[in-house]
């Protein structure tokens, strides 16, 4: 599996937003224009063409077409696709993709009423977050391997309704019906990400340069850009 985290704030990525937009496809370009807030445009162009890149990368084209599960996982429209997952928070767009289905959550931590959120929680969660000394960052953790989970099902967070997953926070593992998934999570200042799939292997965790996101551009615009250094494992820990 990889992550590939583009930070929009060090990449200076809010002053390049129309040159981006620019490179989508018409009906991608109008969506991202419909938002109100113009950070809302920025991280959703920036996903597209993380996308857009991914497909080109491991599909050979980077139009690739999309589709859309009933509570709008979004999926490539051809058979044994790389599968991928995409999250956004604050100034981080992340995409996670590998060769299983799978779900990546990234959460900005702010101040806020996590009691009243964290009611959807399990009995080990609730524990957890009793004995935790610093239970606004464990709510994080929980919150994003819970978001992640519902990403690789697919189903949203309607999954908390059945209540029929239940997590073992020490092994990394949930267990839902006659499945055992893993999941994995990171923090960085101000920030909190989890993964989470059947199986979890090896994560490379790529912090985007510079230099990285050029290429992502190059080939949004249908340009063939020079192989790729290996990328820059840092920031989440």
């Amino acid at each position: 599996m990889e992550v590939w985290i583009a930070d929009t704030e060090f990449l200076e990525l809010d002053r390049q937003l129309e040159g981006m937009m620019a490179l989508l496809p018409a009906a991608e370009r109008e969506k991202a224009l419909r938002f109100r807030k113009r950070e809302d445009s920025l991280r959703c162009t920036v996903g597209r063409l993380l996308i857009h890149t991914l497909a080109a990368e491991r599909l050979g084209r980077v139009d690739m077409s999309l589709r859309f599960s009933e509570y709008g996982k979004p999926f490539f429209a051809c058979e044994n696709a790389v599968q991928f997952s995409l999250s956004h928070a604050g100034k981080l767009v992340v995409l996670a993709f590998g060769d299983v289905p799978l779900g990546v959550d990234v959460e900005e931590r702010r101040p806020c009423n996590w009691r009243e959120l964290a009611s959807v929680f399990g009995a080990e969660e609730q524990s957890l977050l009793r004995r935790s000394e610093d239970s606004l960052g464990m709510f994080y953790r929980l919150w994003t391997v819970w978001e992640a989970f519902s990403k690789e099902e697919g189903l949203g967070l309607v999954i908390f309704e059945n209540g029929d997953a239940i997590m073992d926070y020490g092994s990394e593992t949930i267990h839902h019906q006659s499945r055992t998934l893993r999941f994995r999570s990171w923090e960085t200042p101000g920030y909190t990400m989890s993964v989470c799939a059947e199986q979890l292997g090896e994560i490379r965790l790529r912090c985007l340069s510079s230099e990285d996101w050029n290429q992502i551009l190059m080939v949004n615009r249908g340009s063939s850009p020079p192989e790729r250094k290996k990328g820059v494992e840092k920031e989440f820990n």
